[in-house]
């Protein structure tokens, strides 16, 4: 972190400067252990991880006055999400729900929102999965084969849809394909020295493990794509103010975008249209904090997949299309590289709990920030990117976080 990015943070955005969400801070994070399988189900492991970051925020569960959590059941609502159950279930009374999308970015960015406009003062993020991957031994992932129009009557998969896309970038710049297996082996072997990781212990990979373990998709090999696991993740949001009150080191919310394109998982992506997407949802959150993607201190992209990492470098502004591969040979994306990316291991290697996964992009983020991230901790840092979905879902989200200056 150089001292004129830190004056800046201290002038614009920390510290509720003139950044529209900067007033906001996530001041607890909670998350459960992370395994291929737990003796639980979502509903105690989400109420678990809701428990662990308000006890991580200082504070009561009478405190929180909004919610944003998918309702997992049994009982409660049919209406998914069901953010409103939690009230029942914390025996609480809320201002505020945010059922558009109750997970990771978008939920962050809807709370902040909401605390900004003194809707509600406090709000808790929770969800994940659990007791459901036994069902689903030796099989593609439930939630990866939504019962959508195009996709269950043809066999199709999330990972399909993002295959559309990759096969389309390796004809324009094949090279990037080797580019993709280094981006891959790095990132799981970041997972594998992290010992919370369900991954922990396994590797180091090479590129070439990469390229040789099993297609799944093409042009996907297994240990290009990320985990199908359980666990439960939550946050809690608060203002600044508040949230200097309960701990010396929030994680302040600098700025973030959304962007959608179409209903994920429906009609098939076509590259010339998603190829970019985030880019201006990238433009959006820099520019609401005068940052931009070189002052960012660590990245952690949503990766599903190796070529999705990739893809993310380009459309938030460090190189143009086909670029991306030189870049990461460089610069280096390990903890102790150029661009620190998914410095928990992923959900390659961390951990993907399904609905919860994104929330474990921002857990990482605010841990960074702490300095909490243990030997896998990026020198300084105090300005994180955290981003869901991409090209393959149509749509792409992020949110930049930064030390309280």
């Amino acid at each position: 972190m150089s001292p004129g990015r830190s004056a800046r943070l201290s002038r614009g955005c920390g510290g509720g400067g003139r950044g529209p969400l900067s007033g906001v801070a996530i001041v607890g994070v909670g998350m459960t252990e992370q395994a291929r399988q737990l003796d639980t189900t979502s509903m105690a492991a989400s109420l678990e991880a809701a428990k662990l970051a308000i006890a991580d925020a200082g504070i009561e569960k009478d405190e929180i006055d909004g919610i944003a959590a998918r309702w997992t059941g049994p009982g409660g609502t049919t209406f998914e999400p069901g953010s409103a159950d939690w009230a029942t279930l914390l025996g609480i009374h809320i201002d505020w729900i945010g059922d558009s999308y109750p997970q990771g970015v978008p939920a962050v960015l809807d709370a902040a929102a909401a605390i900004s406009a003194g809707i509600c003062e406090t709000v808790l993020i929770t969800g994940g999965q659990a007791g459901v991957m036994a069902a689903e031994a030796g099989k593609v992932a439930s939630y990866t084969r939504p019962a959508n129009e195009f996709v269950e009557p043809y066999g199709s998969f999330t990972a399909t849809q993002f295959a559309l896309v990759a096969q389309r970038y390796l004809h324009r710049f094949p090279e990037a394909r080797q580019a993709m297996a280094e981006v891959a082996a790095t990132i799981r072997n970041t997972g594998s020295r992290n010992p919370d990781a369900v991954m922990a212990g396994r590797g180091p990979f090479t590129a070439q493990d990469v390229l040789d373990a099993p297609m799944v998709v093409d042009p996907f090999t297994r240990l290009d794509l990320c985990l199908a696991n359980e666990g439960a993740a939550a946050l809690i949001l608060t203002t600044v103010e508040r949230a200097r009150a309960l701990r010396p080191d929030p994680a302040v919310v600098l700025g973030g975008g959304m962007e959608w394109m179409r209903q994920q998982y429906v009609d098939p992506p076509r590259y010339d249209e998603v190829r970019s997407i985030g880019a201006r949802a990238a433009k959006r959150a820099f520019g609401m904090c005068g940052l931009g993607p070189e002052d960012v201190d660590a990245f952690q992209f949503y990766d599903v997949n190796s070529y999705e990492v990739l893809r993310q470098f380009e459309v938030v502004g460090l190189c143009d299309e086909g670029e991306a591969g030189d870049l990461v040979r460089e610069r280096g994306i390990g903890t102790d590289g150029g661009l620190p990316t998914c410095t928990d291991g992923g959900i390659m290697s961390f951990s993907h709990i399904g609905w919860g996964a994104p929330t474990l992009k921002i857990i990482e983020g605010v841990r960074q920030i702490r300095g909490q991230a243990g030997d896998r901790q990026v020198e300084g840092a105090e300005v994180v990117l955290a981003a869901g979905a991409g090209a393959g879902a149509q749509y792409h989200n992020l949110v930049l976080l930064g030390a309280d200056r």
